[in-house]
């Protein structure tokens, strides 16, 4: 059997170093698509840009693709011994509100396709770096933006000081070069969407994985034994305020299991809690709750039941179990169980553990009474 190969391709699994190198990576691109857009009309429709502030801007795109690769480049080293370099990280993230803020504003956008672009780029970097440093920048915005409104409010300061004069034709549509600008934001904006979705998917993904093997058993794919105890005691806090409400549980353990894996392997040991595991599943109810309780001994836990009808339901199941041998390479390994069933609320019954505890007793006495026998706990006391 060989391993199976480590996912490389998922960066939320990547080390905080390679994380931020690929934000850096991806905003690289504002420099070089909104820096270009700049040096482009200029040259072609230098007439609609007031150049001293669209110099201004290709200034600060430089300054910030050049800072950007610099460190990009420190990091392509550094990352051979280091796992993280904060000052990467510091400066993707501040180096990104600045320029969006200031080429937004410019352009008259800051309250579209500005707000568009930083959310989203927010969105995709939550995942990725500092929760904390990407709320104070998500704030540090909020306050700009609201700077930037009361002064858009009072006329203080021009409307979109990027342009000489309105980026439209006598007709009223659009200029080639605008237009073009519109395009190229409509691309980046598609493309951060995509990525944002693909890092949220997974880490959705990553989530639901997670809650998933915190409360499920691996093997059996039953409820491990932590997340049986909580809905056990969700389940007993119910029914002590419905009063009549009962809570049966059975206890189960498969006879002479080790003496399955000493004598067929542990391989076979597996395939039978697999084929109780199911037993189970398919002879109890929906809203009952079926854990593996430890090894090879199983939990049932039935709400509402009365202990003679749980006794009645882990007979069926003993019997289930008694004649379902498991298949394994043309042998028919056949196995039983025996079986504890105890009932809240009862005499000397009155929480969880106890329920536990009076099935675990039953669930001995019908050990040494010869297996493959349920036996019930009336009054306190096991009894068949």
């Amino acid at each position: 059997m060989t391993a199976s190969p480590r996912r490389w391709n998922n960066p939320l699994d990547w080390r905080p170093i390679d994380r931020h190198m690929l934000l850096g990576t991806l905003l690289l691109l504002v420099p070089l698509v909104f820096g270009g857009w700049l040096a482009g009309t200029l040259w072609l429709a230098p007439s609609y840009l007031n150049a001293s502030v669209a110099k201004g801007l290709m200034v600060l795109f430089g300054i910030h693709g050049v800072v950007l690769l610099v460190l990009l480049l420190q990091a392509l080293r550094r990352r051979r011994t280091e796992t993280e370099w904060p000052l990467l990280e510091n400066v993707v993230i501040i180096s990104f509100v600045v320029s969006i803020l200031a080429g937004s504003y410019a352009a008259g956008t800051q309250y579209t396709q500005g707000l568009l672009v930083l959310f989203l780029g927010f969105n995709i970097a939550s995942a990725l770096t500092s929760i904390r440093k990407i709320y104070v920048a998500y704030v540090c915005v909020c306050a700009v933006l609201l700077v930037i409104a009361i002064v858009d409010f009072t006329g203080a300061t021009p409307h979109a000081p990027l342009f000489s004069r309105p980026p439209l034709e006598a007709d009223g549509s659009l200029t080639t070069a605008w237009l073009i600008f519109q395009v190229m934001v409509a691309a980046v904006l598609l493309a951060l969407t995509r990525i944002t979705i693909a890092v949220i998917n997974r880490w959705v993904e990553r989530e639901n994985l997670y809650r998933e093997m915190s409360s499920i058993d691996g093997l059996t794919r039953l409820t491990n034994r932590r997340s049986f105890i909580e809905r056990g005691q969700s389940e007993i806090r119910r029914a002590q305020r419905a009063a009549l409400h009962n809570v049966a549980c059975v206890l189960a353990d498969l006879d002479h299991f080790k003496s399955i894996n000493d004598t067929w392997g542990h391989h076979v040991g597996d395939e039978v809690l697999v084929a109780a595991s199911n037993i189970l599943m398919e002879n109890t109810r929906e809203y009952d709750e079926v854990g593996r309780y430890g090894g090879e001994e199983f939990a049932i836990l039935m709400p509402g039941l009365s202990l003679a009808e749980a006794s009645a339901a882990a007979e069926r199941i003993r019997d289930k179990i008694a004649g379902t041998p498991v298949l394994v390479d043309g042998q028919a390994i056949h196995f039983t169980a025996s079986f504890g069933v105890a009932c809240f609320p009862a005499l000397g019954v009155d929480s969880l553990n106890e329920l536990l505890k009076a099935a675990d007793r039953a669930l001995y006495q019908a050990k040494d009474q010869g297996r493959n026998r349920v036996v019930t706990v009336l009054d306190g006391q096991p009894t068949d």
